[in-house]
């Protein structure tokens, strides 16, 4: 990651830069993403929008593709980041090969005599074209990014207002020339005991100094409105004059990242369209007569007919530009399908399929809940960034993501609409397990008392949503609860058993009431963004011999909670924004990165049944059989 530097111009492709530090491409889709506050090596930082990614970063090699995650997301392709390119005999690399950053925030604290302020008041840039240092001090006194910074819900950011802050108690208010220090009374190290003071308006009669223990307040910053700075585009939103809110820089909620993802099924996933994806960056310029034509060479080197090739292309053209866009749920159900059948395509070329997927009966102690078991061996994810939010997520589907960008409930990556977006390739393997559907069905319908405990969970859900100000494309009902909480239990118990740790497993759920198209499976899978993806070590669990014993300790252990009795008689008409009933840290939550819903919309009486008999859980007496057997 490389430092944009100041001036109207970015760097040309040819030139060296300094880098500020190394992340991952994968991380550029997700927790350093553009608009997020980034702390590296040289300080804290913020990776820049697309606009200047394009005036850096534009090598055609990195462009990958996804069909249906193009259709849904509006964009003819993704790009990987970029890929250290370092200059010989020197620390520098090129700037083609480095992600764009801005210094986030401006404000800085001298370590030494604790002065704030920015660069240039009174700070200047060091030697390496990063950090700051303080001016007061012979030597290296390198600077330290201050702790706060302020957002608004339309996910502008600016630096903290010091110096408000310092004189708001201040009659004549903000002094001509302020020289502001942080502080601190020694008692603790809780923000009361931090203060900002003027120097130099200040008197020993009449100190200029405010506590920031209540900056946080929910009135701290009341009068003051968001002035539109959007750092990662340089750029300000005028007008926007909503109230701002004091946040921590490292703290989570200054940005959720809005990440789209797909997994490649076929026919996209097989050989022949992998062929095809990799001569479009020439194929999409050529008239559809001179197609045929242009398709020789690509024919002789793979050894495949020009007509497969043609009607493969034609193919990804139809899905793009032909009639509207894929549905999330429509997504889910065509994924749903391909888990579901056995696959295994030719090799093509030297080309390798990228999905490959094995059915297997269910071991005779599951039969009565699980219809299917699918080891996929072969998997590949694409994930885009699509946008962000600060202060609260905002949960939206890929395929209504530009709709909420344009309504300011989801901040865009780029000052205007651009044709591509980040994304990374996840390439890995899972197990598929689903549910039998006239099982779902018949313990909904002997269990009235799930069925109204799911609907206050869905009535809190839509209050939370009404106001938020988003919309919801789903319903939490028993189904949902079911395969949820199952999911969850099942990743932990992976997670103690295998070796795996948590946050290296995900799900994907599966999940509709649909009386015509109902869904309930699970997908727990593992994947790394290298080319060659995992090892095979999560697929194996699939082995009957295997899966049996650990479904059934999945089940004994979520008869019993560390927190019993108080999480599974949770209320909840009192789950607040969990929108979950019994689920906590010792029994069903899960790291951040493995859950797709905000570790929210969970209950483990689903599971194991009401503790007062009021509704029996879907495994019914298994529960107590596997955790006391006989």
């Amino acid at each position: 990651m490389g430092r944009r530097p100041r001036g109207a111009h970015a760097p040309q492709a040819t030139d060296a830069v300094e880098p500020i530090g190394t992340v991952r491409r994968s991380q550029l889709v997700s927790g350093f993403a553009i608009g997020a506050i980034v702390d590296l090596e040289k300080g804290s930082f913020m990776p820049m929008g697309l606009e200047d990614w394009e005036r850096i970063n534009s090598v055609p090699s990195l462009r990958i593709g996804e069909e249906r995650l193009q259709s849904m997301l509006g964009v003819s392709h993704f790009r990987l980041g970029p890929v250290k390119e370092q200059i010989p005999g020197t620390t520098k690399v090129r700037a083609r090969s480095a992600a764009p950053a801005v210094r986030f925030p401006k404000w800085h604290e001298c370590p030494k005599c604790h002065r704030i302020g920015r660069e240039g008041s009174p700070f200047e840039l060091a030697d390496d074209g990063a950090r700051l240092r303080c001016t007061g001090h012979t030597g290296k006194v390198y600077t330290n990014p201050v702790r706060f910074v302020v957002a608004c819900r339309r996910g502008h950011l600016s630096d903290f207002p010091w110096e408000w802050w310092a004189h708001r108690g201040r009659d004549e208010g903000i002094c001509p020339r302020p020289v502001l220090k942080l502080g601190s009374r020694g008692h603790s190290a809780s923000l009361d005991d931090l203060y900002v003071q003027c120097d130099s308006c200040s008197t020993p009669e009449h100190p200029t100094r405010q506590s920031l223990g209540t900056a946080f307040g929910a009135s701290a910053l009341m009068g003051l409105r968001c002035d539109g700075f959007r750092p990662w585009l340089h750029d300000y939103q005028p007008d926007c004059g909503e109230p701002v809110r004091a946040l921590q820089r490292g703290a989570s909620n200054v940005h959720f990242a809005v990440v789209g993802s797909s997994l490649s099924i076929p026919p996209a996933s097989e050989a022949l369209s992998q062929i095809v994806e990799q001569s479009r960056m020439f194929l999409d310029g050529v008239p559809e007569a001179a197609l045929p034509s242009v398709l020789i060479g690509v024919s002789q080197t793979y050894n495949v007919s020009v007509d497969q090739l043609l009607a493969a292309y034609l193919r990804m053209r139809s899905q793009e530009v032909g009639g509207p866009s894929l549905t999330e749920r429509v997504a889910r159900e065509q994924e749903y399908d391909a888990l579901s059948q056995d696959r295994d395509d030719p090799i093509i070329g030297g080309v390798i399929p990228q999905f490959r997927n094995e059915l297997l009966a269910p071991p005779p102690a599951l039969a009565r809940w699980f219809d299917l078991i699918g080891a996929a061996s072969r998997l590949r994810e694409v994930r885009a960034l699509a946008g962000f939010s600060r202060i609260e997520p905002y949960p939206v589907g890929a395929d209504r993501v530009r709709q909420a960008i344009a309504e300011g409930k989801v901040s865009p990556l780029s000052k205007t609409e651009r044709s591509w977006l980040p994304g990374a390739e996840i390439r890995g393997e899972g197990i598929f397990l689903r549910f039998k559907t006239t099982a779902v069905d018949a313990w909904i319908a002997d269990n009235e008392g799930v069925v109204a405990r799911a609907a206050i969970l869905e009535m809190r859900s839509r209050q939370i949503a009404e106001q938020r100000g988003y919309e919801r494309d789903y319903t939490i009902g028993p189904r949902l609860l079911l395969v949820h909480a199952f999911a969850h239990a099942l990743i932990r118990q992976i997670s103690v058993e295998c070796g795996y740790s948590a946050s290296a497993l995900r799900e994907r759920l599966y999940v509709s009431d649909d009386p015509g198209r109902p869904m309930n499976g699970v997908l727990v899978y593992t994947g790394s963004p290298d080319s060659e993806g995992s090892l095979g070590g999560l697929v194996r669990l699939a082995e009957p011999a295997l899966l049996e014993p650990i479904v059934l300790r999945t089940l004994a252990n979520a008869a019993w909670c560390g927190s019993d009795p108080v999480c599974l008689e949770s209320d909840p008409r009192q789950s607040g924004d969990r929108v979950s009933g019994a689920a906590c840290h010792c029994c069903l939550l899960l790291p951040e990165t493995a859950c797709e819903r905000f570790n929210r919309e969970l209950d483990r009486t689903a599971l194991v049944g009401e503790p007062d008999g009021a509704f029996a859980g879907f495994f019914g007496d298994a529960v107590e059989e596997a955790a006391w057997p006989s």
